[in-house]
């Protein structure tokens, strides 16, 4: 029954990659890549299930681990996101160690974390390829698969009692890790889930952080009511804004134009936030400097601050600083919430899945992964206006009065 239950997600998910018609060029062409790798490995994955069925005949619960690893090939905000696992894990189990492996990029996210006892690092040739993604230099291809091959060498040394591998959607394959010995935890839907020795149930239509909860269950824990919270350690002291006033932290820009909302809408919003009295903090990327410069009139140019080379650490500071935040659903947005700020975030929700806001028959491959939780105020970027955005502020505003 799950084998069949799989591959009905499966083809729900490559439906999906071909239904979808209000993406940019470059995401749709991400879009069909998947589409056709899909297409192509589907065939290997029916025919893994057939014969490695047997795997996960009669696995018990996983009792009394020593240490596991956490495997998160991901963008900043999807690392971000995981981290609300840990404090779950360390409730059941206290001495248990946990490992990290992760994209270089995202370091500073974790590197302070009091619950993970070491991390390191893996780069997913498909990921550095994605179109639109600041890029470190790599040294290439072949570099890259060098030093993969040197730390899962290290990793082996390990002797880890699980390997989770958190990524359901390609790349995310199950190879690497299944090498690793001890048991393998993976998402249905991933790649290669035959060979993992424990299969999580990813439902496409549930929040992401309740189909990460399954990925515990081997472990014992088995939770359906959690309360969400995501943890950032590594905050600097940053003088960005320091006694300058009240300020509000705007997030404006994503690489993929259908998360975008209108610049006019953002200068009027801007505008308003300074008739109240508050400072703006503009942020984004060094290559979105000059988007950024064309939402500040010159009216406004004193009241508002453009950052586009901080530190993982200073924005951390500057985040939980602010009075509240405003963005599209994107890292900054995940920061905010870790930092337990105020936050309206803009999504699409017909091009995005988020449960409770879309209505598809068939999710599709573009997931937002933020939680639905009272700390953070989501609006459909399509129909929101500014005066929309303006009333929730007032009433944030007013909160933070009473």
């Amino acid at each position: 029954m799950e084998i069949f239950e799989k591959h009905w997600k499966l083809l729900r998910k490559f439906c999906g990659n071909i239904m979808r018609r209000r993406f940019g060029w470059k995401k749709q062409l991400t879009k069909f890549i998947k589409f056709f790798y899909l297409l192509i490995e589907w065939p290997f994955e029916l025919l893994g299930d057939l014969l490695f069925f047997w795997m996960r005949l009669g696995k018990k619960t996983l009792t009394n681990p020593r240490r596991i690893l956490i495997v998160k090939i991901d963008q900043f905000g999807d690392v971000l996101f995981s981290t609300f696992l840990l404090s779950i894990i360390k409730k059941k189990y206290p001495d248990l160690e946990i490992d990290y492996l992760i994209n270089p990029k995202t370091k500073p996210l974790l590197e302070k974390n009091s619950h993970i006892a070491n991390i390191y690092f893996w780069e997913d040739p498909f990921l550095l390829s994605l179109m639109g993604r600041e890029k470190n230099k790599t040294g290439g291809i072949v570099a890259v698969m060098k030093r993969n091959d040197a730390v899962l060498c290290e990793l082996k040394k390990r002797h880890y009692d699980a390997v989770i591998n958190t990524r359901a959607y390609p790349p995310s394959s199950n190879i690497p890790w299944r090498q690793l010995g001890g048991a393998l935890i993976a998402f249905d839907i991933s790649e290669q889930s035959f060979f993992a020795d424990y299969w999580a149930d990813y439902n496409l239509e549930e929040e992401e952080w309740k189909n990460y909860l399954n990925l515990l269950r081997p472990l014992g824990i088995d939770i359906s009511h959690a309360e969400f919270c995501e943890e950032f350690y590594n905050n600097e002291a940053a003088n960005l804004m320091n006694a300058m006033g009240s300020y509000v932290v705007i997030s404006p820009v994503s690489f993929d134009v259908e998360r975008t909302w209108k610049k006019g809408n953002w200068q009027q919003l801007i505008t308003f936030l300074i008739s109240q009295g508050f400072l703006v903090a503009l942020t984004g990327m060094p290559s979105q400097k000059e988007y950024l410069e064309g939402l500040v009139s010159p009216a406004n140019k004193d009241s508002v601050h453009i950052l586009t080379d901080m530190k993982i650490q200073e924005f951390g500071a500057l985040m939980k600083g602010a009075t509240f935040f405003v963005g599209i659903d994107s890292f900054p947005a995940h920061l905010s919430l870790a930092c337990n700020r105020q936050s309206i975030v803009l999504v699409n929700k017909d091009s995005y899945y988020i449960k409770g806001f879309s209505q598809k028959r068939f999710p599709t491959d573009a997931r937002i992964m933020l939680p639905i939780v009272d700390t953070m105020k989501i609006l459909d970027i399509e129909k929101t206006s500014v005066k929309d955005v303006e009333t929730v502020i007032e009433k944030i505003v007013g909160k933070e009065e009473n």
